[in-house]
């Protein structure tokens, strides 16, 4: 039975590692086969920028697209 997940994220998203663990744990929940939706608000929603080019740490921008591009959802 497919389940409906929704993260909440108001982390900013190279401040830590919250905005990279919800987009791995949402992917994950994509793979199994439910439908996962984020929520990103506050400084959450930084992370949904386009052109963003970090070095040297987890591509939030990118696993973002990916995601989106995947089925995921995404509510700003």
């Amino acid at each position: 039975m497919e389940k409906r997940l929704t993260f909440v994220l108001s982390a900013s998203p190279y401040s830590g590692d919250t905005a990279a663990t919800v987009l791995k744990l949402a992917s994950a929940v994509l793979d199994a086969g439910h439908r996962p939706a984020i929520f990103a608000t506050a400084d959450g929603a930084y992370g949904f920028v386009k052109g963003q080019a970090p070095a040297g740490v987890f591509d939030v921008g990118a696993a973002a697209e990916a995601f989106l591009t995947r089925g995921g959802e995404v509510h700003l």
